[in-house]
């Protein structure tokens, strides 16, 4: 059993108020208490995150519970720095030293003009910090990179020498920089201690056998990716958290046996596999680990799109009969639809748009249908047209008959009309070899519509899967019988039958067999092919 009730992790930011909307590069906090995860507590800003901690601290010991919370930042710098900042190795000096300079609000801190005045004071500023994050602001003593960088401490401390990845805390800024989250993060675990004195105890600087133990921790050590759906940082303090809460008493005695009393230490590191060991069983066998969620529809239906492939063989089939089949191959219009020019209504057709005002213009003999050759028209002349037929050349406009007087053989109308006016252009709706039906669609009626008018007489389709569908257990009786007590009637292998023939398949009903291996091989060998 483990000598901690509570296991928090928290991961920090360095950076300003992050906004009322949960979002990456924010504070993160996880709790597992009791064996079970929280949801991840999304905090804006270090103010709001600081009261969330002492608020929870509180709460436990008044529930007297052992509390162990763990913060994403480097508690200490590499040796030698603490001294000769303050004149101390004391880490706590260090921790007090910069709550007193700190300058922290919401929207604003001071973090880089104070490294830098550490580099200035400690030399000629050119380090140990570097990497200022203020894009709009030179700063005298930070260098934005480490182009003559020179750092009179070691790089990193023992700690992240051994942890693969890790990044030193003398960068500021930068993606994967933690100088920042320590500069802003000391001060505040710096009031916590004070303000819980009497309970807080600080690991490895101090025996952890306080009730509420403080240690230095770093998600990445054994939490994995983040699931597509999970904000990483949250999703690495919930795992963490779990992953704590599931180490043996014996096995955490062994991680916080640690002597690092100047540079402090990453807990866990060097114990990684007890960390990720696999989580305990749970009671609820509808429960997901923590953190895990249920796949969304969307995305379990395009997995199974992209794996599932056809296994039947492929027919040519007429068209009349394709509803519902699988298309095996694309199908290319063999004409446009339409295949000529047309008119779209009654009317009559003449060349070109016309102006605002009264237009009056021959009747040519004849008129153009449905069905008919285009014909020519002379130029200056207009022709009936009827809805449908193919425009005849020399014409490209129709005005409505409803919008026209007929003097004798004169065609008088009121513009403006606009030259393309009442027609449709040929491959409007399809051209010519364009795809009309992709390979996997299945078929519609309207489908069939359109491969029709674009002169297509079959179809290359999958034939259609045979599903057999069997059901097995003696509790099973068909509706009708008698059910005994116990029993129930059988309303999956009806249903599945129906759903197969809903998706456009063949169902291949088996009936029922009891719990019988033998009698279950004998239907199974009857029904194959």
């Amino acid at each position: 059993m483990s000598p901690f009730d509570t296991f928090v992790v928290v991961d920090w930011s360095g950076g300003n108020d992050t906004g009322p909307t949960p979002r990456k590069d924010a504070i993160w906090a996880g709790v597992s208490r009791g064996g079970i995860s929280d949801p991840p507590v999304y905090l804006r800003n270090r103010s709001e995150a600081e009261a969330w901690i002492a608020a929870l601290i509180e709460a436990e010991l008044a529930q007297d519970r052992r509390l162990f919370i763990g913060f994403d930042f480097p508690f200490a710098y590499p040796s030698g720095f603490a001294e000769a900042l303050t004149g101390s190795e004391d880490p706590f000096a260090l921790w007090e030293w910069f709550e007193a300079r700190v300058e922290d609000a919401p929207d604003r801190n001071n973090r880089f003009d104070l490294v830098a005045e550490i580099n200035l004071g400690l030399g000629d500023g050119s380090g140990p910090f570097w990497a200022n994050g203020l894009p709009n602001r030179d700063i005298a003593g930070l260098p934005r990179t480490k182009a003559g960088y020179d750092n009179p401490f070691p790089d990193k401390r023992a700690a992240e020498q051994r942890a693969k990845g890790s990044f030193t805390c003398w960068q500021m800024a930068g993606a994967g920089a933690v100088g920042s989250q320590v500069v802003m993060g000391l001060p505040v675990l710096s009031r916590l201690r004070a303000r819980f004195a009497d309970h807080v105890a600080v690991w490895p600087f101090e025996r952890p056998d306080a009730q509420v133990v403080f240690a230095e921790i770093w998600p990445s050590l054994t939490v994995g990716p983040a699931p597509d759906n999970r904000v990483k940082d949250a999703w690495q303090v919930q795992e963490l958290a779990r992953q704590l809460a599931a180490v043996p008493a014996a096995d955490l005695a062994r991680m916080l046996d640690v002597e690092a009393a100047e540079e402090g230490w990453i807990f866990g590191l060097g114990f990684e596999h007890l960390l990720k060991a696999p989580p305990p069983l749970r009671n609820d066998c509808f429960a997901l680990p923590p953190g895990v969620h249920w796949t969304p529809v969307d995305e379990a239906l395009a997995q199974l799109r992209a794996r599932l492939h056809p296994v039947t063989p492929v027919e040519d089939v007429p068209l009349a009969a394709t509803l519902g089949r699988i298309a095996a191959a694309d199908v290319l219009a063999r004409r446009a639809n339409p295949p000529l020019p047309n008119t779209a209504v009654d009317g009559y057709g003449f060349a070109g748009g016309r102006e605002a005002g009264a237009h009056a213009m021959p009747l040519a003999e004849g008129r153009a249908a449905a069905g008919d050759a285009p014909g020519a028209l002379a130029e200056g002349q207009a022709i009936r047209v009827l809805t449908g037929a193919a425009l005849p050349e020399g014409v490209d406009t129709v005005v409505l008959q409803e919008d026209v007087t007929i003097d004798g053989r004169t065609l008088r109308f009121n513009g403006p009309v606009k030259q393309g006016a009442n027609t449709r252009k040929a491959g409007e709706d399809v051209t010519a070899g364009a795809v009309t039906l992709r390979a996997g669609r299945r078929i519609t009626a309207a489908d069939i519509a359109l491969l029709a008018a674009t002169g297509t007489a079959s179809v290359s389709t999958h034939r259609p899967l045979r599903v057999g569908v069997l059901s097995t257990g003696d509790e099973i009786v068909e509706a009708g019988q008698t059910a005994a007590d116990g029993q129930i009637f059988d309303a999956n292998r009806p249903m599945l039958l129906g759903l197969v023939s809903q998706f456009g398949h063949q169902g291949v009903d088996l009936g029922h067999v009891g719990d019988e291996r033998a009698a279950l091989r004998r239907r199974l060998d009857e029904t194959q092919g």
